[in-house]
């Protein structure tokens, strides 16, 4: 008895979700592997038993591929706990735009067994959410509309490393759409936006194409190739604040107020240096990428921060401003 129900536990759990299917043969095979050695035909008997009972489903015909039924309840023993209700709540949340189409339908019933546990199990765990938010430092805009189609095929390129082609609608070409193979290397989220991170025909370097102006994308059976040393993550620090110059800054400021003890918490890199000065300023001594983010944010400080060096950078900002100063004198 106790050895049938161990089978028969283990053979529910063999069995892939819709639109997957394994065959006899091969749950035979697993079984074997796992230790549970069995008879092609117990393993018929036990799925055909198990179909009465459970959402099972059979194609006709030899040999059968077997799968649960679409829209089966994911079935846990020991039952999901707040703790993982919470996870899979969050996840369900705040990732959705991060995985592949394919993994969030089989994950869809975790999701709804966790929406139910947190609808049901009322707790300091299940609270957490009422809790807890992410809340951005700049101007939160809503986000583009993406073609699920179209995410789905670049989701599925990027996973299965082949090449996509795409229709894209590029803002300096003036919306005019063009159509090429791109090879898949990363997707990146910056400020609501998704990016795709790829090579495009036979070029080598990385470049990023925004999803949202993607106006077609059909994945390719060619394989997709990577740049030798390819690295995501100095491509984002090197490219996603929208570089200026190849050389870093060596950017001295005069700040004021609270801000320098912003920065002392939270440096905008590794050496920098903060010394008082009079009158509550203080200057702020850091080597930094030259990019367009880093004069964004020294904009966005007003008269709380002062460029000392380089002089180029000082400059620039000081037309910066004097310009759009002169715009707000000028009466409608």
């Amino acid at each position: 008895m106790i050895d049938t129900l161990l089978r028969q536990w283990t053979l529910l759990q063999l069995i892939p979700r819709h639109p997957r299917r394994i065959d006899p043969a091969r749950l035979k095979a697993r079984l074997d592997g796992m230790g549970l050695a069995v008879t092609l035909r117990t393993v018929q008997r036990d799925l055909n038993a198990l179909a009465l009972t459970f959402p099972l489903e059979a194609t006709p015909g030899r040999p059968q591929g077997w799968c649960w039924c679409p829209g089966a309840r994911q079935m846990d023993i020991p039952s999901m706990d707040p703790h993982a209700a919470l996870t899979f709540h969050l996840v369900e949340q705040h990732l959705q735009p991060l995985l592949p189409p394919t993994t969030l339908a089989d994950l869809a019933p975790w999701f709804e067994a966790a929406r139910g546990v947190v609808a049901a199990e009322v707790s300091r765990v299940t609270q957490w959410q009422h809790k807890v938010r992410v809340v951005a430092r700049t101007l939160t805009k809503l986000p583009p509309a993406i073609d699920p189609a179209i995410q789905a095929s670049l989701y599925e390129g990027l996973l299965q490393d082949r090449q996509v082609e795409v229709s894209y609608r590029a803002l300096a070409t003036g919306g005019e759409t063009k159509t090429y193979p791109v090879h898949p290397l990363g997707l990146v989220v910056m400020e609501q936006v998704l990016y795709l991170v790829c090579t495009v025909r036979d070029y080598p370097d990385p470049r990023y194409l925004a999803l949202h102006r993607i106006v077609g994308a059909q994945v390719l059976d060619q394989p997709a190739r990577r740049p030798p040393g390819f690295d995501l993550d100095a491509f984002i620090a090197r490219e996603f604040g929208i570089r200026r110059g190849e050389a870093p800054l060596k950017l001295v400021l005069r700040v004021r107020g609270i801000l320098a003890a912003y920065l002392a918490e939270t440096p905008l890199a590794k050496g920098q240096k903060i010394q008082p000065l009079a009158d509550n300023w203080h200057a702020v001594q850091v080597k930094v990428p030259d990019t367009q983010q880093l004069r964004n944010w020294l904009f966005s400080l007003g008269a709380d921060a002062v460029v000392m060096a380089p002089e180029s950078l000082r400059e620039e900002l000081r037309q910066g401003l004097t310009q759009a100063a002169a715009q707000y004198a000028i009466q409608d």
